[in-house]
């Protein structure tokens, strides 16, 4: 279900607004989150900055599990906007504009460039890179001719000649810039990529014959040629961010910079700056629980963040009580989301618990059917069928009734009408004033 599973495939993308109501003054400025340095309140983001952004993050993407998906990508972007705001704060503090604080601090020189070539050789030699002519033929025969014709008056001439005299001959013909090395069929990688006096090449597979004309070959073997390769402004741009990132990083430890997140965020935060979750786990569990294992925070946002934390360590034996508590007190509290859901029927599955699961589920799905992704979901599809079936003979009505509602419309998105009829007569002789509302 990777439209649920997603967050860790979602960072560096936009922002997102945090949805503490955490609010800072600071003269006549509100914050939501803020540096501080030394006590004092330099910088901060505004509720207006954040909510612009999250609006057009949502937009984007659509909405997120409240509990297990949006607090990380908003942690995250609570970071990335107060790194922001660091920049501007010492850039400032250094009397330079912003463009001039980046590029005094990124720049790199080509004895650094050298020094990576030399370093990462091996790696680099993989992306080499062809600028290539070809024609292709259906017989081995025929491309022979065309390489000897090629030969004698030149790729283009032959092409324009075969083209006139014999079009049917010639199935393809094409120009290819750039192809790398790495993204090459292995069957090809040898005749394209071989260095060698002569342009022109055959080569013939089960399927066709072909002829290339090499334009250029870069196989990036000296550091000359990978300075002339597309791929040096590449690296050259990656240092010269990562050489500005750290700086920016030992200025803040230097300054004394703290980032200031809202209490409930602070577990979410410390994810998203890289803190291992066993570290984590240690960190937040006596904020979270008791020395017996017990809860103590009544916070949803600390609960599925410990929980999160549980998951990504691989300690879910480790705290399996506390794990359970934390998941059974979200359930509780009122999150009753497919995450939620999810995780709870690990160790309950009563019959309440099995139907708002399959319920969440079904919703799921019928999106999935709407935009005609049907297959990458056909194992979900046959599991929620199968439940909601054993659901609708609950001697629950209530059970029983809401099964029946959902059988009929998976069964009405599915395409099959003669099931979804039978559902339908059989829930409104049930309950005749039951109403069924389609899903959206």
């Amino acid at each position: 279900m990777k439209r649920y599973f997603r967050i860790f495939n979602l960072l560096v993308i936009l922002s997102i607004l945090f949805a503490s109501s955490l609010v800072l003054s600071n003269g006549l400025q509100k914050f939501a989150a803020y540096l501080e340095k030394n006590g004092t309140i330099v910088a901060g983001i505004s509720q207006e900055d954040i909510d612009e952004l999250y609006q057009l993050y949502e937009q984007y993407y659509g909405s997120f599990d409240p509990l297990f998906e949006k607090p990380y990508v908003e942690a995250l972007v609570m970071k990335r906007l107060l790194e922001d705001k660091s920049i501007d704060y010492l850039s400032t503090a250094e009397g330079l504009s912003l463009e001039d604080f980046r590029s005094s601090h990124s720049d790199v020189s080509e004895d650094e460039m050298r020094e990576y070539y030399e370093n990462n050789r091996q790696q680099i030699q993989e992306e080499a890179y062809v600028d290539f002519d070809y024609a292709v033929f259906e017989t081995e025969e025929k491309a022979k001719e065309f390489y000897n014709r090629a030969n004698e008056v030149g790729f283009e001439k032959a092409v324009q000649e075969l083209s006139e005299a014999s079009p049917s001959e010639l199935l393809d013909t094409d120009t290819y810039l750039g192809l790398k090395k790495s993204e090459t069929s292995e069957a090809f990688v040898n005749v394209l990529f071989t260095p060698s006096e002569k342009p022109l090449r055959m080569h013939t597979t089960d399927n066709a014959s072909f002829v290339f004309y090499i334009r250029n070959l870069n196989d990036l073997s000296t550091f000359e040629k990978f300075k002339d390769s597309p791929m040096y402004e590449e690296v050259m741009s990656s240092l010269s961010e990562n050489k500005f990132q750290k700086y920016v990083e030992e200025k803040i430890s230097t300054e004394n910079i703290k980032f200031i997140v809202p209490s409930q965020y602070a577990i979410w935060f410390d994810m998203v700056q890289n803190v291992p979750a066993e570290k984590l786990a240690e960190k937040y569990y006596s904020s979270v629980f008791d020395k017996s294992g017990n809860l103590l925070s009544v916070e949803p946002l600390e609960i599925s963040g410990f929980i999160t934390v549980i998951e990504d360590a691989k300690l879910d034996e480790k705290y399996k009580k506390e794990y359970e508590l934390a998941i059974k007190k979200l359930y509780d509290m009122g999150y009753k989301s497919f995450l939620v859901l999810t995780r709870l029927r690990n160790f309950d599955n009563s019959e309440n618990v099995v139907l708002e699961y399959n319920v969440e589920l079904s919703k799921i799905l019928i999106g999935y059917i709407k935009n005609g992704d049907t297959l990458s979901v056909l194992q979900y599809i046959y599991s929620n069928l199968s439940e909601l079936e054993e659901l609708s003979n609950s001697e629950n009505p209530e059970i029983r009734q809401k099964a029946l509602e959902y059988l009929y419309k998976m069964n009405k998105i599915l395409g099959d009408e003669e099931s979804s009829k039978k559902y339908l007569e059989k829930l409104n002789q049930e309950n005749p004033n039951y109403s069924v509302e389609d899903e959206e």
